[in-house]
């Protein structure tokens, strides 16, 4: 893998507990590798560390380090700063972990900043979503099934089917949550006209 495709997250956390548990999850991000560390200063045992590097870490480690991270760190491609709160939060934020989240909300939530470093490199356009794609997605997170969906687009089954291999493949996304996910970051869904018993 080059520098310019290697990704890395960082979590920097006092628990223990908490570092684990996000290790386990992020293990199934598409993070090349993922570090754990209790302060930002320990990251001064990693200088070579270069591509892209996701530092997911608490408001407060965050003021406290991130301009020395960022000082040494000087082979980072890029480095992007997420929150991670550990307390229950009401506000939803793409920008920001939970530890309320659900795993899979977490990896999702990761993983759009992941793919952000990498189409940031390659600029593909061709990952936009058609119209056609925007509609079946919409119906596929009202809970529809594919041929509810051909019925009410008036095509056949195998063109709704072939949609959504086409939206699983632009998005790297292949289940019904989270399409749903990816369709309310988005904002091609409102998050009150989904119900979230389907999510479950």
């Amino acid at each position: 893998m080059s520098n310019s495709q290697n990704i890395s997250v960082v979590v920097i956390c006092q628990s223990d507990l908490v570092l684990t548990g996000l290790f386990e999850i992020l293990k199934g991000s598409l993070a090349s590798e993922v570090i754990i560390i209790h302060r930002g200063d320990e990251l001064i045992d990693y200088p070579a560390m270069n591509g892209h590097i996701l530092i997911l870490a608490t408001p407060e480690e965050q003021e406290k380090s991130s301009s020395f991270i960022r000082q040494i760190l000087t082979s980072a491609q890029n480095i992007h700063f997420m929150t991670l709160h550990l307390d229950a939060m009401s506000v939803y934020s793409n920008q920001t972990i939970n530890l309320c989240d659900s795993p899979t909300l977490i990896c999702f939530k990761i993983n759009e900043i992941l793919n952000s470093f990498l189409s940031d490199q390659s600029k593909d356009t061709d990952n936009e979503l058609t119209k056609r794609e925007i509609e079946v997605l919409q119906l596929l997170t009202k809970g529809h099934s594919n041929k509810e969906i051909a019925d009410q687009l008036f095509v056949s089954t195998h063109t709704v089917i072939s949609h959504r291999k086409n939206i699983s493949e632009k998005t790297g996304i292949k289940s019904a949550s989270g399409m749903t996910m990816y369709a309310i970051l988005k904002k091609i869904i409102d998050v009150n006209d989904i119900n979230t018993a389907d999510l479950i």
